[in-house]
């Protein structure tokens, strides 16, 4: 399967992949961090390489927050060549998947208000938005607060 949990050797590509996208700024500390909490879920989607290709080959990443009944998705990223080709959804099904909605889990997340693409993706899969942050980024945006609990 291509979704793993993420180790420390994965952290390369994990931050090749963040500079990318320049939508955050962890650093290596930060996601080493993440990877030994008890709580977190950290996981990457490690595409096939061709046979004579040992190395590995990370196309996207996910940081969940695993809390009991309120979980959080705290980052969810997909190399720009690999997104709208399932990446995101088979990383953020790792996360809902340890969630039980039938005894009341939920899970949370928040994306910035000008950032319509990831909006849509958070809707189609059953998130809804319920309430905003005004000037929650370092650069003033507001964050769209999103919810799923069915």
């Amino acid at each position: 399967m291509p979704v793993r949990e993420m180790t420390e050797s994965d952290l390369k590509q994990v931050l090749e992949i963040q500079r990318e996208l320049s939508f955050q700024d962890w650093n290596e500390a930060q996601f080493k961090a993440e990877i030994k909490a008890s709580y977190a879920l950290c996981v990457v989607y490690e595409a096939p390489r061709a046979e004579a290709d040992a190395s590995s080959n990370i196309i996207g990443y996910a940081v969940f927050h695993l809390l009991g009944s309120d979980s959080e998705l705290l980052s969810i990223a997909t190399k720009a060549a690999e997104q709208r080709k399932g990446t995101g959804t088979e990383l953020l099904k790792a996360g809902l998947s340890r969630l039980d909605f039938g005894n009341g889990d939920r899970m949370f997340l928040e994306v910035r208000e000008g950032n319509e693409k990831a909006r849509r993706f958070y809707e189609h899969h059953g998130f809804e938005a319920f309430g905003k942050r005004n000037n929650y980024y370092a650069d003033g945006e507001t964050a769209i607060l999103y919810r799923k609990t069915t």
